[in-house]
């Protein structure tokens, strides 16, 4: 019965990170395509409506996080307990991060100069900020995107 605890309790941990990883990406999500709306339409009603919805963004992601924590039931995330250790050394997860790492660089390098043409081409009020707006939302998005699909 021993052995089981601590298998139980590290599984717990593994799918208490992937909810957070999904949370993450939802919420990133939600922040780059109103940085976008902004950016692309910064004096509309578009840009009005979503100034006026993420106000609500901070309620909802306390929600979120409420909820993820409640997932865990009895498991600890204190950082000093073995079994956030074991998962946060875990050979197969750092390698997924660098993974998920080198994917977001790669991403950001292919977006600048297809980012760079589209801007050029186009008459928009802030191309600089709205650039990257979008580079940032890329690499972040990459990030958290590759980390959910490499890991287990």
């Amino acid at each position: 019965m021993m052995t089981t605890e601590p298998y139980a309790e590290s599984e717990l941990l593994v799918k208490f990170s992937r909810r957070g990883l999904w949370i993450a990406l939802l919420v990133l999500g939600i922040l780059g395509a109103y940085a976008v709306l902004i950016n692309l339409f910064p004096d509309s009603a578009v840009a009005v409506m979503a100034s006026r919805l993420a106000r609500m963004l901070p309620i909802a992601i306390i929600i979120a996080l409420v909820s993820l924590r409640s997932s865990l039931k009895s498991a600890r995330i204190d950082p000093r307990t073995n079994s956030i250790n074991l998962l946060l050394q875990d050979e197969l997860r750092q390698y997924s991060l660098n993974r998920a790492y080198r994917n977001a660089l790669a991403a950001v390098l292919l977006a600048q100069p297809i980012l760079a043409l589209l801007l050029t081409w186009t008459t928009l009020p802030y191309p600089v900020v709205l650039m990257a707006s979008v580079t940032a939302l890329i690499g972040t998005g990459t990030v958290v995107g590759s980390m959910l699909v490499y890991d287990r």
